[in-house]
């Protein structure tokens, strides 16, 4: 019987754990999914896929700390005309 019981148990934990992470990542990717940014941000990876790193946040990061960037408000800025117009002067990586 404490076999049994055992068995039971543990079954009914893990399904209980399951349960419990399955719905704590559907209300993660449900409020992200909901909210417009999340939405459009996803959108516009997929959109200009090949073109810009996966990781945009990182990249721009990377590329602030390194001095080719500047934040002005809620903009990037490149920080040399002569980077900015080499770039636009040779478009394919």
């Amino acid at each position: 019987m404490t076999l049994r019981w055992g068995f039971s148990s543990g079954l009914a934990f893990k399904l209980a754990s399951q349960l419990a992470l399955a719905l704590v990542f559907g209300m993660v990717v449900g409020l992200y999914w909901l909210s417009g940014a999340g939405r459009r941000y996803l959108v516009f990876l997929l959109c200009i896929r090949g073109r810009l790193p996966w990781h945009l946040g990182t990249f721009l990061n990377w590329a602030y700390e390194a001095g080719l960037l500047r934040i002005s408000g809620v903009a990037y800025q490149f920080r040399h005309r002569e980077l900015q117009d080499w770039l636009t002067a040779h478009p394919t990586p």
